[in-house]
């Protein structure tokens, strides 16, 4: 049988005579190198074992050692099925080996191969963190003298090597530690330093290793500020500074990866805060709209600061209004539309005639390179990022908002959720959750570019972190005064949304919840009937136990404005349950040590609005001595939010109007509220102190309100609602403020998540229960966690 000169090659490693096995590996090397065809050919002639087996030969030398190692980094470049037939046949440990010898060449190609398999998914990033190979490559970072000869040039490219490899297995917190610890960052500090300007290859992977190194890891981050380089100690932030101003644009975009890496883990000390900022967002914005069309796939570096760029701007400005504002102010949305349109325009048709002038000729080079961007995937990538930085400039801002829809971007968002890839669609619903914060924008633009449908659809998507995005947005799409609402239930977004909440999936089930207690604010009573009949009080039940105390939360949320209206929306409440089972579940939330206040501070709403229903829901929450103990203790909550809610307790439970009302007056008074009332008008919070001055009025304490009294107000049934807000990185709810109308008076809530303050005002609703008195509306805001 006749052999192909590849399978002969592949047998020859085999051969017992040396030079053989080197010719071999030589020929199959010019033969892959840049070849995608040949390489699929020798991985189904089995390769993968046939080089792991030399590597394992104890008695191949050296420069037999050297082109098998270069054979398999070029073998794994581009391939994630190559990368998994070499670790497979147990490539990782021979590779690690090489780089512990004592060799440079071998060291250097040993390196590369290395950096190849890991930039991989397919790559096992575990077996480099044993034994001392973090050592080992930390100990490449130390390239010598820069004015040295031939020999420091190699250890010169053995540090960027050894940097990019860093940089790939700094993916989490421990192995950002474990990196640190091994001396790396001082290294890295020092390559920073201006006499190793003419070696801008190694500068550039030390940016991107402490880029990722700092990355979400404020004690790494930490540790970089406090370095100074070795040589003239200048401080570490003050070069990477002098980098991100650099002349070569690739070394200014890992500056400002690094340098956005440490402000968002406000490590950056004072003096440099303000530099950093005027500095990052011009450079950005530069890097990604001062870029010409790239003219063939192998301009990599303009197409990394065009696909990166926008993403940097993202991570830097999606923490700050402030940064938010700045950059809509250096005309980064207008830029950023601009860059989505190059690249989503049609070619033009190459057969229509065109006037032979200079200036077509350029046109025509210039269609050609656009349809080059397009043909390998750039342009996707860019659009993935441009969106990605639209989403994150208008999150906060109104006027942010408005200039997108003026630069004409729906049309590109909307297409984008049809998109094939996952990542493409998960962005355009991160950009519609941003747009749909504003009332305005749901009420006009959204509807005209037919945004539910779409949206809706993607809750079926096969990608979890679309599922998880599309429904985040879902969240501000059903809020009350957005007319898409009608549109999601008549659409099949309810039943998608109820399946995701008995999901297996925590961040699914948040957001589903999340996304109907929103659809079930200001509900009439045949919308909460129809959401109840596809949930299930068993179903409700369930979210309401759950482990995690976010949907626990929102499950309290959704179970506040169900009660919240008419007396018949609150029987059906109790009789759906049964009074039994709610007033356990709800004993259970206040009697909970430790218990997560926002749950607390929701279980209270929600005897807020039971307690706004007949006289005979307002016994059976007296009947229960612990939830009744559990308010007055909870007036001496450190959050005033919970002693506000406590008072609303008060006052609904004891409205003088109600036949009882007098009996749980002095039920109360005897377990001393009226002396921690008393307290309470003292407060420091005026919410507090007003709402306590009110429930003391039905003790006898001044004037005693009557319902629909201007000066009394009435019993207050309290609903509520929220957007679902920020990006992909990720952090719990918590509920912060509550808004409250006395007499008909009805102020702005005010909403505040773990990073920042935020408001939003929404309008009063003839409440039930209490005279027809206007009632407040508390907001829970959040981060959706991505």
């Amino acid at each position: 049988m006749a052999f192909t000169k590849h399978e002969a090659s592949v047998a020859a490693l085999g051969s017992p005579h040396s030079e053989e096995r080197l010719r071999a590996i030589r020929f199959i090397k010019n033969s892959i190198i840049g070849n995608k065809t040949k390489k699929e050919l020798y991985s189904r002639l089995g390769i993968s074992e046939r080089l792991v087996g030399l590597l394992q030969d104890p008695q191949c030398d050296v420069e037999m050692r050297i082109e098998v190692v270069v054979v398999v980094g070029s073998f794994a470049y581009g391939s994630n099925q190559n990368v998994a037939l070499l670790v497979q046949a147990g490539a990782m440990p021979q590779l690690l080996t090489t780089i512990c010898s004592g060799d440079m060449r071998l060291i250097e190609a040993g390196a590369r191969a290395l950096r190849s398999v890991l930039q991989s998914p397919a790559a096992p990033r575990t077996e480099i963190f044993q034994g001392t190979y973090i050592q080992h490559v930390t100990q490449l970072l130390s390239p010598g003298a820069p004015n040295a000869q031939v020999k420091s040039l190699a250890r010169v490219r053995i540090a960027e090597v050894a940097a990019g490899i860093l940089a790939l297995v700094a993916c989490d917190h421990q192995e950002q530690m474990y990196i640190a610890q091994s001396g790396a960052i001082p290294k890295f500090v020092d390559l920073l330093d201006p006499q190793w300007s003419s070696y801008p290859k190694v500068q550039e992977a030390a940016l991107e290793a402490l880029g990722h190194l700092c990355r979400d890891n404020s004690a790494v981050a930490a540790l970089v500020v406090a370095t100074k380089a070795q040589d003239n100690h200048d401080h570490s932030v003050a070069l990477i500074l002098r980098l991100v101003r650099d002349r070569r644009p690739t070394i200014r975009l890992s500056g400002a990866k690094c340098l956005t890496n440490l402000y968002r883990t406000r490590s950056l000390p004072p003096e440099f805060q303000h530099e950093a900022v005027l500095t990052l967002i011009p450079v950005l914005i530069k890097l990604f709209s001062d870029v010409v069309p790239i003219a063939t796939t192998a301009d990599a570096s303009v197409a990394m600061l065009q696909e990166q760029a926008p993403k940097v701007l993202a991570d830097l400005v999606e923490p700050s209004e402030e940064l938010q504002k700045s950059a809509m102010e250096a005309d980064a949305i207008n830029k950023l539309a601009k860059l989505i349109t190059s690249m989503s325009a049609e070619p033009e048709d190459e057969s229509k005639p065109r006037m032979p002038t200079k200036l077509g000729k350029r046109s025509l080079a210039s269609q050609k390179s656009r349809v080059l961007d397009m043909s390998c995937g750039h342009a996707d990538r860019v659009k993935e990022s441009a969106l990605r930085a639209i989403a994150a400039i208008c999150s906060f801002q109104e006027d942010c908002r408005k200039q997108v829809i003026e630069a004409k971007l729906l049309p590109f968002i909307v297409a984008a959720m049809d998109h094939p890839n996952k990542h493409m669609r998960a962005v355009a619903c991160e950009c519609t959750r941003s747009l749909s914060r504003s009332v305005k924008h749901l009420r006009t633009s959204l509807v005209d570019a037919g945004i539910p449908v779409p949206l809706i659809k993607l809750l079926s998507d096969e990608s979890d972190e679309v599922k998880v995005t599309a429904c985040a947005a879902l969240c501000n799409i059903v809020m009350d005064f957005s007319p898409m609402k009608k549109t999601v239930l008549e659409k099949g977004g309810l039943e998608r949304l109820i399946e995701m909440a008995n999901s297996m999936d925590d961040k699914l089930r948040l957001n589903a919840v999340w996304a109907l207690k929103n659809l079930l604010y200001h509900a009439d009573s045949g919308v909460k009937a129809k959401v109840m009949a596809q949930l299930g009080w068993t179903g409700l039940l369930r979210l309401l136990d759950d482990e995690d105390a976010g949907i626990q939360e929102q499950a309290l949320n959704l179970l506040r404005n169900l009660a919240c209206g008419k007396e018949e929306d609150i029987d059906m409440v109790v009789e759906g349950f049964g009074e039994q089972q709610l007033l356990d579940n709800l004993e259970r939330k206040l009697l909970t040590p430790s218990q997560n206040h926002d749950v607390v501070l929701q279980a209270l709403y929600v005897i807020v609005n039971v307690a706004t229903g007949r006289d005979q829901h307002k016994t059976a929450i007296m009947d229960r001595l612990p939830i009744v103990q559990s308010i007055l203790n909870y007036m001496s909550h450190s959050k005033p939010q919970v002693r506000a809610a406590t008072a609303w307790c008060v006052i609904n439970l004891t409205w003088t109007d109600d036949a009882g009302c007098q009996e749980r007056l002095v039920r109360l008074r005897n377990m001393g509220f009226e002396s921690k009332l008393q307290q309470l008008l003292e407060d420091e919070n005026t919410d507090v102190k007003e709402h306590a001055r009110t429930a003391l009025q039905h003790f006898g304490h001044g004037e005693s309100g009557s319902s629909g009294d201007a000066s009394g107000g009435g019993i207050v049934p309290m609903e509520i609602s929220g957007s679902a807000a920020g990006s992909a990185s990720g952090s719990n709810s918590e509920t912060q403020g509550t808004s409250t109308s006395v007499g008909g008076r009805l102020r702005r809530a005010i909403t505040r998540d773990r990073d920042r303050d935020r408001d939003r005002e929404r309008g009063g609703d003839s409440g039930g229960g209490g005279g027809g008195v206007t009632f407040g509306i508390l907001h829970a805001s959040r981060r959706t966690r991505d």
